[in-house]
């Protein structure tokens, strides 16, 4: 009873709401059917178009061009890190920066947050119920950033690693002068 997902051919990232994309909801089907059979190919989604590495190589070569062409017009020495680097789109890059500052944030605060619940639990004859209820929810809150920054901080720098490693295996094969 193997539902194929390459058959549908519509990647569910590509339409996900963002709410499905917060919460990794999206994944679910493929999920539960790893849970309960062995994954095969034909029940993997089908890559989006930004994956492919016919896609990235072009992009890669391009950029790689780009660079040659800036560094010789400046007579510099061509760098394959600034080629790489214009593969990842600023979007994705401010992205990437937001939830490592939210990650920040929320390391620093969550500690704050506990104390402040504790502090209350503690004060038990004079114990503000309002203030204790808004403790838990900003120690929830802090846990929840922390969850959600972690997780899409690490899958979106984990996307950009395959990228630029496809992209570079497909110039060395190539053949294209670096």
């Amino acid at each position: 009873m193997s539902r194929t997902h390459s058959s549908e051919g519509k990647n569910p990232r590509d339409g996900a709401s963002w709410l499905s994309t917060i919460f990794f909801w999206w994944m679910n089907d493929l999920l539960r059917l790893g849970s309960n059979q062995p994954l095969t190919e034909q029940d993997l989604f089908p890559l989006l178009e930004g994956y492919k590495a016919e896609a990235l190589v072009r992009r890669a070569e391009n950029c790689w061009l780009d660079e040659l062409k800036r560094s010789q017009a400046g007579n510099k020495k061509p760098r394959l890190w600034k080629a790489m680097m214009r593969l990842i789109p600023w979007k994705s890059a401010v992205i990437v920066i937001v939830l490592r500052t939210f990650r920040a944030l929320s390391f620093s605060f969550q500690p704050v947050c506990l104390w402040l619940v504790l502090k209350t639990l503690n004060d038990e004859p004079n114990m503000d119920m309002k203030f204790a209820i808004i403790s838990v929810a900003l120690l929830a809150t802090t846990t929840l950033v922390k969850v959600i920054s972690t997780h899409h901080y690490d899958y979106l720098t984990e996307l950009w690693a395959l990228k630029l490693k496809v992209a570079l295996i497909g110039l060395v094969y190539k053949k294209v002068n670096l």
